[in-house]
């Protein structure tokens, strides 16, 4: 692979950017969780922000995190886990915990229950500690998962779908002085090509949350990176209408407000605020352009980033 694919931040950036990293406090500890309580499914719905990674998913955390009533913390990280129950990832046969579980009586919607409620319980606990009524929680990762939580918590779910255009995403992916785990399948289909394989990997993920939002289009709204990031009030007041929250324009200045530390995109820790970034792709040569745009059809054209 021609090594001028891949870009690489200079030693001076990358340590600049480490100065102006945010200190983020640690949350505090919290007691063992309500989870026995038999009303989760009556309290306010969630509310599940979701992206291919690096679409801007921990920005929009922030942004939510900031809201009066709205508590989003790092990504939790332990949802997914559970959710390998409903879909036998792990097991030894297909459906074998669903299937054991059946044995004793208990049927799929029974287990979707008890999971809303454990799951609920921790994240609960964790806005009512934050002063706050309502969480959201933001992961990549629940691309892969998106019928499953909505199969757990119900219609009344709220999933903000972020978008970004493809190549902005694959030129992120291939930065030289970072790896990208998620990807690794996709570039070893590529022979080795990190951009393209970081195309494909894009190209995948948002044909899995187009098909999410086609089956549950009630339950969705999409935003777009680029007009989140150009316009950010005209482009986030309807999304907060959509969860049933009160516009707060405070939002915006997310940096004003504390956000525990956890794991996410560093980065959003360097930026004090809300600024464009997007058609850095064009730094690539234009047959490097558009072998990448290759790999992120047809759905590159579907979302509208039509050729430049």
């Amino acid at each position: 692979m021609d090594a001028r694919w891949r870009h690489k931040r200079s030693i001076f950036a990358r340590a600049s950017g480490r100065l102006r990293q945010r200190k983020d406090p640690e949350a505090s500890p919290l007691p063992v969780p309500s989870v026995d309580r038999a009303d989760r499914r009556e309290t306010a719905p969630p509310i599940f922000i979701v992206g291919c990674q690096r679409s801007g998913t921990s920005l929009l955390r922030r942004i939510f995190d900031s809201h009066s009533r709205i508590a989003c913390p790092p990504e939790s990280q332990f949802i997914l886990p559970l959710i390998e129950i409903l879909q036998g990832k792990t097991a030894s046969v297909e459906d074998k915990y669903l299937s054991g579980l059946a044995s004793m009586g208990y049927s799929r919607s029974a287990v979707e229950a008890a999971l809303a409620r454990f799951i609920s319980g921790f994240f609960d606990d964790y806005a009512a500690s934050q002063g706050k009524v309502r969480w959201a929680d933001k992961s990549p990762l629940y691309v892969d998962c998106l019928p499953e939580l909505w199969a757990i918590f119900g219609p009344r779910a709220r999933f903000v779908l972020l978008v970004r255009n493809g190549l902005d995403v694959a030129f992120s992916l291939s930065d030289a002085s970072r790896d990208y785990p998620a990807i690794r399948r996709h570039v070893e289909a590529s022979g080795g090509n990190v951009p393209i394989g970081a195309g494909l990997f894009w190209a995948e993920q948002n044909s899995k949350i187009e098909a999410f939002r086609a089956s549950c289009p009630d339950a969705c709204i999409q935003i777009r990176y680029e007009e989140l990031t150009t316009d950010p009030a005209a482009s986030l007041e309807p999304v907060f209408a959509f969860v049933s929250e009160p516009w707060e324009p405070g939002v915006i200045d997310y940096h004003r407000f504390p956000h525990h530390r956890g794991f996410e995109d560093p980065e959003v820790r360097r930026r004090s605020r809300i600024e464009p970034n997007s058609g850095r792709y064009r730094a690539w040569p234009k047959e490097v352009q558009d072998a990448v745009r290759a790999a992120c059809e047809p759905v590159l054209t579907q979302l509208g980033y039509e050729q430049d």
